[in-house]
C-alpha cells in the first residue's frame, strides 16, 4: 500500500523549487488576476457541491475575483478529477470532490484516467461527515434491527441505492451488509438526489447517504434515519442512534464518514496551494460557512495545511483498499 510519501514529495519538490527561483511569493502576491475555475467532480446537490457553493463567495470576495463552479459529475466523481488533472497547473483551475475518486475508486481500479497518488496536488480538507441509514418516513422498518431481519427473511424485496461502483454509499453499504448480514440488492443512481427521490417514493427500500445530501429530507421528515455510521452521534439528529450503539456484536466499532477536499493539478505553483489553503482555512472560521455545513451535517476541521491534507489521504487510501480486499470488490 502506497505511503503518503509520494504527495509529500510532491508538495516538497514544488516548493523547494519556487525558493530556489525566487518566485514564490511572486506568485502569491499576484494571483489571482482572473476568474478561478472550481471543477466539483458531482452533480448539484452533493456535498460536494454544498461545500463548494457555500465557500465560493467569500473566497471570490477575498481574492477579489470570481470563482465559477462547473460541476462535471459523472463515474463516481472521475470525470470531474480527470478534467482537473489535464488542466493547466496555472493556479486557476481546482477541483472539489469527495473521496470516491480519491481513495475508494483508486481501492478497487487500477485503471483510471489518473493517478491518485501523483496525479493530484492536495490542497486542503474542507469538511468531514457522517453517514446516515436512511428508509422512507412511512417504511414498517423502524430500527436497523428491523432491517436485518426483513431483508434476511425476504431478500427479493429489499433493495439498497447507491452512487455507483466505488462510491462510499456502495462501499458503506457493503461492508455493513457483511458485517450485519442484511440481504439487501444494489440499484446504482448518478446523484444522491435521484436515489432519495426513489427512496422517498419506496422503489428502493434503504439507502446510506452522506449527511449533506439528506440533511433536507430528515430536516423535513420525508426519511427516518435509523443510524448515524460514526462513533459518535451527530447534531443534525442527536437522537439517531450509532450503529456501534446497536448493541449487534459484528457492528462494534463500525466507524464510515465522508470528507470533502480541494486538489489542484500537479505543478500548481507551492506558493499559490500555500494562499489558497490559508483563506479557506480563514473562511472555515466564518459563521456563514460554518452554519450550513453544520446544519448539512458537516464539520470544517481547523486546520489542514496540504501536507497534513496529504497524509491523511494517505490513511484513508489504506483503510478503503483493506475494505476492498476483505471484501473482494474489485473494478479491475
Amino acid at each position: 500500500m502506497p505511503s503518503s510519501a509520494p504527495w509529500r514529495r510532491l508538495l516538497a519538490a514544488g516548493l523547494l523549487t519556487l525558493t530556489v527561483l525566487g518566485a514564490g511569493p511572486a506568485h502569491a502576491q499576484n494571483w489571482p488576476t482572473h476568474p478561478i475555475r472550481l471543477i466539483v467532480s458531482f452533480p448539484p446537490g452533493n456535498s460536494a457541491d454544498l461545500v463548494a457553493r457555500t465557500f465560493s463567495n467569500l473566497l471570490s470576495q477575498r481574492l477579489g475575483q470570481p470563482v465559477v463552479i462547473e460541476n462535471r459529475g459523472g463515474a463516481g466523481g472521475v470525470i470531474g478529477m480527470e478534467a482537473m488533472t489535464k488542466a493547466a497547473p496555472d493556479g486557476y483551475t481546482f477541483a472539489v470532490s469527495s473521496l470516491s475518486p480519491i481513495t475508494i475508486i483508486p481501492a478497487i481500479n487500477r485503471k483510471l484516467p489518473y493517478d491518485p497518488i501523483h496525479g493530484l496536488m492536495p490542497v486542503t480538507l474542507l469538511g468531514v461527515g457522517p453517514m446516515f441509514i436512511l428508509v422512507r418516513k412511512d417504511s414498517p422498518i423502524n430500527s436497523v434491527e428491523d432491517l436485518i431481519t426483513q431483508s434476511r427473511a425476504n431478500p427479493e424485496k429489499f433493495t439498497y441505492g447507491s452512487l455507483g461502483p466505488g462510491t462510499i454509499s456502495q462501499m458503506a453499504t457493503e461492508a455493513f451488509k457483511a458485517a450485519s448480514g442484511a440481504n439487501l440488492t444494489e440499484i446504482s443512481y448518478k446523484g444522491s438526489a435521484q436515489a432519495l427521490t426513489d427512496l422517498i417514493g419506496g422503489h428502493i427500500t434503504v439507502m446510506i447517504d452522506g449527511a449533506a445530501s439528506s440533511a433536507t429530507q430528515i430536516n423535513a421528515g420525508t426519511v427516518k434515519a435509523l443510524a448515524v455510521t460514526t462513533l459518535k452521534r451527530n447534531s443534525l439528529v442527536p437522537d439517531v442512534i450509532t450503529l456501534n450503539e446497536t448493541g449487534i456484536p459484528s457492528l462494534k466499532g463500525y466507524n464510515v464518514f465522508g470528507w470533502i477536499g480541494m486538489f489542484a493539478p500537479v505543478g500548481t505553483p507551492a506558493a499559490i496551494v500555500s494562499r489558497m489553503q490559508t483563506v479557506l482555512s480563514e473562511i472555515g472560521k466564518d459563521p456563514s460557512v460554518i452554519q450550513p455545513l453544520k446544519t448539512g451535517g458537516l464539520d470544517v476541521p481547523d486546520t489542514n495545511t496540504p501536507a497534513q491534507f496529504a497524509e491523511f489521504l494517505a490513511q484513508d487510501l489504506a483503510r478503503w483498499t483493506k475494505v476492498a480486499r476483505d471484501l473482494n470488490i474489485s473494478a479491475d
